[in-house]
């Protein structure tokens, strides 16, 4: 169980004395990273209520998870049912439940539906706008989810829109679900005092297009040959990369680590073919980086504007090139803009803005299982 926090409870103790009295609180978590555990340690201090964390193992190990979270966390394997009396815990009545599809999570879901409690799901699909979205999303989510969830937690304006148009009510919709910790990605140095260097952090895999950004920055370092690209990662297609003096390749790195490397680029680089949110482009915001991202990257609505981002279309290594010298062209009296604007809507994200959402979820949520 989650510890208070006694420098921070009081308040949430005012705010929450119903909750308090009626409402156990549970969450779960597929591959929980370090960054859901800072989410729900807010949520915990902002509501000021112990909880109950149960979580499949990330797949890059974080040291400190715990310590983090301030609880012990209850690891199940997410491809086998369970249930509540296995972990040893009572059936909580507010469950916020990531992983719809997996037998852990899903049968935990629907055991606490069974004894009339409330799930709110955690989903990080956007919107894309296609056909089968428009046409049978709707029809599936109504047949197979909408009965088993009471509310959903999305990261942004995308995944609102999406759950809206799938018949989820205005109100059971919040947003803020995804978001770095501002503490651990600190705004970095001024842009024009950082070396001219590109940034990607992420899998290297089909469809975070890596190599396609391997391929458009060789072309790119051509002309523009002070130019660093850093890939910070690892997957199946790391042997592809190509041996190049000025592509950097490293291993995914610890978070404390990882900041550094945000304060060491002056832009972000994120060419996805397909990409839910893109918590690292909050991390890289944060950290007051430059952005260039794809289209499909679905925190581009939420983190980037033209005053601080380029945007190029996924899959067009043209316009991916397009994208680069145009960053590189920017004239040094916009930089500190742009790194200011980012790091003002990365504000809009994080443990703050998770622990308040929950926390009016949990309220109204209780309120209607009181009445």
């Amino acid at each position: 169980m989650c510890s208070l926090h006694r420098d921070r409870k009081r308040g949430g103790l005012k705010r929450f004395e119903k909750v308090l009295r009626v409402a156990s609180i549970a969450f779960s978590w597929d591959g929980l990273p370090q960054y859901a555990a800072r989410l729900i340690r807010a949520a915990v201090d902002h509501i000021g209520k112990e909880c109950v964390v149960v979580g499949s193992p990330p797949l890059v190990p974080v040291r400190g998870m715990e310590e983090v979270l301030g609880c012990p966390v209850y690891w199940v394997d997410i491809a086998k049912p369970v249930n509540w009396h296995s972990l040893g815990i009572k059936v909580p009545q507010i469950f916020f439940q990531s992983g719809w599809s997996y037998p852990a999570f899903s049968s935990l879901g629907a055991e606490v539906k069974a004894h009339g409690g409330q799930v709110i799901g955690l989903s990080d699909s956007n919107w894309r706008g296609d056909l089968r979205q428009i046409l049978a999303g709707p029809i599936a989510f109504r047949a197979l989810y909408r009965r088993r969830f009471d509310a959903m937690l999305v990261p942004g304006h995308q995944g609102e829109r999406l759950m809206r148009w799938f018949g989820m009510a205005a109100n059971r919709v919040r947003t803020g679900m995804y978001g770095a910790d501002p503490a651990l990605f600190a705004l970095g140095p001024p842009l024009n005092e950082r070396p001219k260097r590109l940034l990607y952090v992420g899998q290297f895999i089909g469809r975070k297009n890596m190599l396609g950004l391997c391929r458009a920055f060789l072309r790119f370092a051509t002309v523009e040959s002070e130019w660093v690209l850093h890939l910070c990662g690892g997957g199946e297609d790391r042997h592809l990369i190509p041996d190049h003096p000025r592509i950097e390749v490293e291993e995914f790195v610890q978070p404390e680590e990882l900041s550094k490397r945000y304060h060491s680029a002056r832009f972000f680089v994120l060419p996805s073919l397909v990409e839910a949110w893109g918590l690292v482009v909050h991390e890289a915001a944060l950290s007051g980086c430059a952005l260039i991202v794809s289209d499909r990257v679905g925190s581009a609505d939420d983190l980037c504007n033209a005053a601080n981002a380029i945007s190029f279309r996924a899959g067009s290594e043209d316009d991916l090139l397009r994208a680069l010298h145009q960053a590189a062209a920017l004239p040094q009296a916009r930089l500190e803009a742009i790194r200011s604007e980012s790091r003002r809507l990365a504000g809009s994200f994080g443990p703050a803005r998770f622990g308040h959402e929950v926390a009016g979820l949990v309220r109204e949520l209780n309120g209607s299982m009181r009445s």
